[in-house]
């Protein structure tokens, strides 16, 4: 590799550094998925907040799993010694493995019982995937002393006891450690519940759910109270609107998402009823269940008689066994009736109607796919069997099935979301956080749920973000329609409950975040529904008007908290796509120059890859890449839009028998990052001659029109990142809040002065005349398709620049004029940002002190007799105090620093240029 190629390679890690400092691009740059305007200011109001420990609580879709990996490679990317736990349900640790693999630079492990004692080497950082059911007390598992961050995905599917463990691992335990950061993951994340909103909210709120719990107070009570306190201080002007909404508002660390925020992210939802005329057979089960339904009182949902109420169309076993239930005592003669017809075998018009659906589908679409929800395990069965029956092309691996969560297996339920069948039967319970967008576009309710929040949970797996939506989004384009059809017999309690969920628009729009309260109207006007109540339509029509969709927000009156305006995001969206295509040229390059050999590759899936290798002479590499060798290729994505639907870990390329792990060529891959430093390095140690480079450019249009010139192209870098890494640094002496609080404190800066890198081109003419280049230019320039003369003779004949410093200097001093306008705009902004920083950071140790103030009350409180005891009590206020001591002189030593960073940084101007100066020469001139 010749030195002009290094330094176009120089010049291409030089950009891709920079971009990975700015944490408003650089996670989501990392991320092999399509940044959406919502996940960025999540990723922003996260990321400038004194801790990471929210939940985030989007609608079903909006891409939880995606923000939570754009979080983790930039957390990584400063610490690589973190260490993380990930606690997802068994059936979606598979998907999440997936995910981490191909989108997040992350080989993940699902833990089993036998890994649980693995010792890992100190400062080596790993990602670890837990099953929920492994969640234990004795030992603790997952334990903070393993790791350093929690990540909890589901949370409201766990079992309740397991979730306040873990919460209580989040607080501060005496001298025990706690998980430095926290991310809970759930739609529906069950606050109206007093025990799920302590567990939740502890974990998130730690020191304010410590005293209101030593108030006697519930956490949500008292964080809305003191949020109402504070607002009160931002009407008299003693607060900021900023610093209210990260100290004090109640739901600081709650972000919520939805559909209505940011209309046009999702799929549109086309919503069918298929009413099913009963036969003469079907009468009696009409008849019983209504009859049932009426003597119906005010139990819950999942009891008696609604329970066996809405089994009454599902498979000829279930329903046999659930016609021996009390319930139907009171209807002997009804029972008897259907029971006989039962005997009897009759046909099922649900059945033929829904062949019907099929049918409509395939005549004019024969390869269309579609996912069949079904009641239970048996209906299931029954469909497989019966539709394996009537469409022989179905009957050699035409249908996937997923039964009820203890039937099936994370194999089963993996294999049946990836495989090729045409048609996915699947029992209703089979919900939480699977991707079934990536199986078909329709969804038809065979068995109609009678849970408004089941509903929402499925069709949620369909109506999801998808590859090509942001491109749609950002030009004002649908990205698709999914087809939802609802099956009830008409006359049944099922056709009323479909009347009254239509009145909620529960299929129409994803359902708002409902309280317990909330939950608990909405299943009374079901079942008042289902026992045809006159009152269900207008209490049906009340709640709609009710429902809001989203978290009600903190503090109205104060500005929202997202302050990034359309074009903001937009350009981050777009700085983002344009270093995806200078990955790939680089890529290109790489190849192009020798120093690495590789090609670009389709598939056996079909997918567009690259690959890269050691040259057969070593030598010719200037780069030392870790286990990449001569022999073993690596093979690498580029792209955001080139992901296999679904995302796979491994690909199999022409000639190959086994697959091999695709990594994402971009920030937080560990090759990737390796060689942008080696690149970088090598760039600084070059000198630059004022002798410019012969080359030739393969695009010939442009080249007619620089032959004989000379381009000068110079890049020059501004580093904040550099002063930040040498002034904020971590002290011996800090305790972990304290130790954690810098590292939040550099992220917090970094959006203030992120580094910058510009470039700029000159094409010198022969009779010394000077005209600025074009991008186009300069892409050209650091592309594959420029390439340096390798005959020496006419090398020799390229005569010096005279006026080449007098060039660089003037290019230099614009550039250097525009970042001191930079600097100019950021240090008023970072003028006012501190003095938020400042309230925040406050009132954070103000909590924590009155927390420890009130421990202090509460030991002191104690009618002890015993010496010894007594003697113990003092030591633990006597370690109390000192915790307080240490957390205030930490904040204030925090705060100092801050000011001197920003003073530093404000004022700071130094910058490093790096120059590539070449004479474009005709075709003939390459001949060696």
């Amino acid at each position: 590799m010749n030195n002009f190629h290094l330094a176009q390679s120089g010049f291409h890690a030089l950009e891709r550094l920079v971009a990975a400092e700015s944490w408003e691009i650089g996670g989501a740059l990392g991320v092999a998925a399509d940044p959406y305007p919502h996940q960025i200011a999540n990723l922003q109001r996260i990321l400038a907040d004194t801790e990471v420990r929210h939940l985030l609580a989007d609608e079903v879709g909006m891409g939880k799993t995606v923000q939570a990996l754009m979080i983790l490679n930039i957390l990584r990317r400063r610490d690589p010694s973190l260490r993380v736990a990930i606690v997802a349900p068994e059936r979606i640790c598979y998907q999440w493995q997936v995910e981490l693999s191909a989108r997040g630079h992350i080989s993940a492990p699902i833990v089993t019982d036998a890994d649980e004692e693995q010792e890992h080497p100190d400062g080596e950082g790993y990602v670890h995937l837990i099953k929920a059911d492994m969640v234990r007390r004795q030992p603790a598992f997952p334990s903070p002393e393993d790791y350093d961050m929690l990540i909890v995905d589901e949370i409201h599917a766990m079992n309740l006891d397991d979730a306040a463990f873990l919460s209580g691992l989040c607080r501060e335990r005496r001298d025990a450690p706690r998980f430095r950061h926290v991310l809970l993951l759930t739609a529906t994340p069950r606050l109206g519940n007093r025990d799920w909103a302590r567990a939740v909210i502890g974990a998130i709120e730690p020191e304010r759910s410590e005293i209101a719990n030593l108030l006697g107070r519930e956490p949500l009570e008292f964080l809305a109270e003191d949020a109402a306190a504070a607002h009160a201080r931002v009407t008299d002007g003693t607060l900021s609107a900023a610093a209210y909404r990260t100290a004090f508002a109640a739901d600081r660390r709650i972000l919520r998402q939805t559909r209505s925020q940011w209309p046009g992210v999702a799929p549109t939802r086309k919503v069918h009823t298929v009413r099913t005329g009963p036969s003469d057979a079907e009468m009696p089960k009409i008849k019983l269940q209504n009859a049932a339904c009426r003597d119906g009182r005010d139990n819950p949902i999942e009891s008696a008689p609604w329970l066996q109420c809405r089994q009454m169309f599902r498979a000829g076993p279930i329903l046999r066994e659930v016609l021996r239930h009390r319930t139907f005592s009171a209807h002997q003669d009804l029972r008897d009736e259907v029971e006989t017809t039962l005997s009897r075998n009759p046909g099922n018009a649900l059945f033929d109607d829904l062949c019907d659906v099929l049918l409509g589908y395939w005549q004019k679409q024969p390869e269309r796919r579609v996912i069949i929800v079904a009641g239970d395990t048996p209906t299931v069965d029954m469909l497989e069997r019966r539709l394996s029956e009537m469409f022989p092309h179905l009957s050699e691996g035409g249908i996937a099935t997923m039964r009820g969560r203890y039937n099936t297996d994370l194999v089963d339920v993996v294999s049946a979301v990836q495989s090729e069948a045409t048609v996915l039967i699947m029992e209703e319970f089979v919900e939480a956080g699977l991707n079934l967008h990536n199986f078909a576009a329709d969804m038809i309710f065979y068995n109609l749920p009678w849970q408004a929040s089941r509903i929402d949970q499925l069709i949620g797996r369909l109506d999801r973000l998808r590859s090509g939506g942001l491109s749609a989004y950002m030009k004002d384009r649908t990205v698709g329609t999914i087809g939802i059809w609802r099956m009830i017999v008409a006359g049944s309690a099922d056709e009323r409950v479909l009347e009254a969920l239509d009145l909620m628009e529960v299929f129409e729009h994803p359902l708002p975040y409902l309280d317990e309260a909330l939950s608990q109207r909405l299943d009374r006007i079901i079942t008042d529904a289902a026992a045809g109540r006159e009152s269900f339509r207008k209490a049906a029509s009340e709640l709609k008007r009710e429902l809001s969709f989203g978290l009600n927000q903190s503090g109205k009156g104060i500005a929202s908290a997202q302050p990034h305006i359309a074009d903001d995001i937009s350009q981050i969206v777009g700085n983002i796509r344009a270093s995806e295509h200078a990955g790939n040229a680089w890529l290109r390059l790489l190849h192009v120059s020798g120093a690495l050999k590789g090609g670009f590759l389709t598939s056996n899936d079909g997918e567009r890859v690259a690959t890269l290798s050691l040259p057969p002479l070593l030598e010719d590499c200037p780069y030392k890449l870790g286990a990449m060798t001569t022999r073993e290729t690596e093979v690498f994505r580029w792209s955001r839009d080139r992901l296999g639907k679904p995302p796979k870990k491994d690909v199999v390329l022409p000639k190959d028998r086994v697959g091999k792990r695709a990594r994402f060529f971009s920030t937080g891959d560990e090759m990737h990052d390796d060689l942008v430093r080696q690149a970088y390095a090598t760039l600084k140690a070059m000198k630059v001659s004022p002798i410019p480079v012969g080359i030739q450019l393969s695009d010939e249009d442009l080249a007619s029109d620089l032959v004989g010139k000379t381009v000068i192209l110079i890049r020059t870098s501004w580093r904040p990142s550099v002063l930040k890494d040498q002034q904020i640094r971590t002290r011996d002496d800090d305790v972990p809040a304290v130790r954690f609080g810098r590292t939040s404190d550099r992220r917090w800066i970094s959006a203030l002065f992120p580094d910058v890198v510009r470039t700029r081109c000159l094409v010198v003419s022969a009779d010394g005349g000077v005209e600025v280049g074009t991008d186009k230019i300069i892409r050209a320039l650091l592309g594959g398709g420029c390439r340096p003369t390798t005959n020496r003779q006419i090398q020799k004949t390229i005569a010096p620049v005279r006026e080449f410093q007098r060039l660089v200097e003037m290019l230099e001093r614009d550039m250097a004029q525009e970042e001191r306008v930079r600097l100019g705009n950021s240090r008023e902004e970072a003028t006012a940002a501190l003095s938020d920083r400042r309230q925040i950071l406050t009132s954070e140790t103000e909590a924590y002190f009155r927390w420890k103030q009130l421990s202090i009350e509460q030991l002191r409180s104690r009618n002890i007799q015993d010496q010894q005891q007594i003697q113990m009590t003092e030591g633990q206020i006597a370690a109390e105090q000192r915790r307080i001591q240490a957390r205030i002189s930490g904040m204030t030593d925090r705060l100092r620093t801050l000011e001197d960073t920003l003073a530093h940084l404000a004022n700071n101007s130094m910058s490093e240029t790096f120059v590539i100066m070449a004479r474009v020469l005709p075709s003939a001139h390459l001949v060696t």
